[in-house]
Parts: C-alpha cells; structure tokens; sequence
C-alpha cells in the first residue's frame, strides 16, 4: 500500500531526526557540565547551580529519548511516539531556557572584559609614566585577554545551542532564524496550582505508569500480586517527584522576587550613573564599573526568570504525563 509505505518512510525520518538530535543534546550537556564546573571553581555557586540542573534536565531528555527511540524504533506504537514528541518539545524549551541563559552571561561578560580590557590601558599608561611596573600590565593584559575568551566562549556555546533548537523546531542550522527571549513568567499560573487535583491527573497521565498498567500480563498470582506491588511502587515515586516540582515551582518564584528586587535598585542606580556620564561627570573606568555591576544584576534577574519559567513548564509537563 503507497499509503502505509509513505507513512512508514515519514516515520523512520523522524526516528532518523530524533536520534541526530538525541547526540546533539547529549554534546550539550558535557558542554554545560563543564559551564557548571567553571562557575564552581570561580566561587560562582548559584552560577553553577544553575548549569548543572539545565545540564541534568537534558541528561534526563537525553535518557528518555533514546528509550522511546529504541520502543518505536520497533513498532509504530501511538503512545511512545507521543511520547517521544512531548520529549522533543519539552526540550526544546529547556534549550530556550539554556540559549537565554547564555545570551545573560555573555552581555556581562562582555561587559567584564571591556572593564578588564580599560584596566589594562590604564596600567599600560601608569608603566608608560613610571607609577606601575611592566610587569603589572602584562598581567592585566592577561586578565583582559582571558575574561574577553570566557566572552566568546559563551558565545560560541550560545550559537550550538541555537543550531540544536533549530534541528528539533524543524529548521536548519543554516537558516536565518533568530531565537526570541523566554516569556516573562506569570505567577499566576502558580497561584492556579492545585496541588491534589494536579497529581492526581498526572497519575493517570504519567506515560510509564500507563505503560505498566497497559501492557498485558499471563502469570501466577504471586507473579500478578509482584506486578501490582512494582505499579504501586512507581505510583509512590511519581508523587514525590511531583513533589518535588511543585517545590522547586515555590523555591523559583522566592528567588525571582528577590531578585526582582535588587533589580529595581539596580536599574534606578543605572539612570542616575548613565546621566552622570553624560553629563561627564564620570571617568571611563568609573563608567564601565557601574555598567558591568549594572549587566551582572540584570543577568541575575533574566537567570531567576527563566528557572521559575522552566519550574512551572515542568510542573505542567508532568501534570500532563511528562515528568523528567
């Protein structure tokens, strides 16, 4: 039948896309691990706490990914093809989440290393009058050429995570597409969080438990009592990590207020040192300070923005049967 064959051949094509961007996503997650580590060994904790649950949130796509590749590969079974689909999709909004991410750290950085780079003639100028050693520009100059490397470094790391958002959203690396910002988060989707009636529906959503009730069973009745015992079991599982998500939904949106916050006293103090500048009343090096101080706070606030967004998407995720 025509038909059936140019469904099969659709099909295996997506299987074929789903496995290119499973490796795909795996490369990026040693690539944020190794982001995680950098932020860790600068003292940069909340930094690194942050890479590492981007780089675990794709560990386990990654993981679910190639179980359902490796169950439809086989067969053209309804329910893991959704699954694998809602998988893609729910990916594809964590590399948002990453992509975003990335663009913050990068601005300041790029601030930073302006700052650095400042730094540097400053010193050069002190050595070339005899107030500084040579010895002392060269180690800012260094410290400049290192920070503006972290720069595009990001950068780079920035242009591979968009090339894989394009691959699973249908597009081609090559094409001219440009990735927007992540959605201001609306807490009132977490004010309409019910926490009971939620986990209910995502126990008879979850798309393992429906595989382990569904799937057919002949045995003995100790072997059946064995079975149930294994579902309960999984059930109890699934609820303490539902748990767990609605937690982190709380904890996301304790840490995006505070830093909301700082981010109103950051963007009044901004004003007031963008018009003394104008108005020359501040050096170029005190400019630049206040502007990498300014960029820093800012990508602090975009940061807590995009985790509450991604802890409510996740919650919802499970809610609908998805759950990392």
């Amino acid at each position: 039948n025509p038909q059936v064959q140019m469904e099969r051949i659709s099909y295996e094509s997506r299987i074929a896309a789903y496995e290119m961007a499973r490796d795909d996503l795996e490369e990026t997650r040693k690539h944020l691990r190794r982001e995680a580590s950098d932020r860790e060994e600068e003292g940069d904790a909340d930094g690194a706490a942050h890479y590492r649950s981007q780089a675990e949130a794709l560990k386990q796509a990654v993981e679910d990914m190639d179980k359902q590749i490796r169950r439809a590969s086989g067969s053209s079974q309804t329910l893991g093809l959704s699954r694998l689909e809602d998988t893609m999709l729910w990916t594809a909004q964590n590399l948002m989440g990453t992509y975003n991410t990335l663009k913050l750290d990068r601005m300041a950085a790029e601030a930073e290393a302006d700052l650095a780079w400042s730094q540097y003639e400053q010193a050069q100028n002190q050595a070339a009058l005899g107030a500084a050693s040579s010895r002392t520009a060269q180690e800012a100059k260094a410290a400049a050429q290192a920070k503006a490397n972290r720069a595009a470094s990001l950068w780079e790391e920035m242009e591979r995570t968009k090339a894989e958002l394009l691959l699973l959203a249908g597009f081609s690396a090559e094409d001219s597409v440009e990735i927007g910002g992540m959605p201001v988060p609306d807490a009132s989707r977490m004010d309409a969080m019910d926490w009971e009636a939620d986990r209910r529906k995502a126990l008879g959503n979850n798309y393992e438990l429906r595989e382990q009730r569904g799937g057919s069973f002949s045995g003995t009745n100790k072997q059946l009592h064995a079975r149930q015992r294994e579902i309960s079991q999984s059930e109890e599982t699934m609820y303490a990590g539902f748990a767990a998500l609605y937690q982190d939904v709380l904890t996301s949106r304790s840490l995006q207020e505070a830093a909301a916050k700082g981010q109103v006293s950051g963007e009044a103090a901004w004003r007031t040192v963008s018009h003394q500048w104008e108005l020359g009343m501040l050096s170029r090096q005190e400019y630049l300070e206040a502007r990498h101080a300014y960029l820093q706070r800012a990508a602090e606030k975009g940061k807590a923005d995009i985790r509450f967004q991604l802890a409510m998407d996740a919650y919802e995720w499970a809610r609908q049967g998805l759950m990392r």
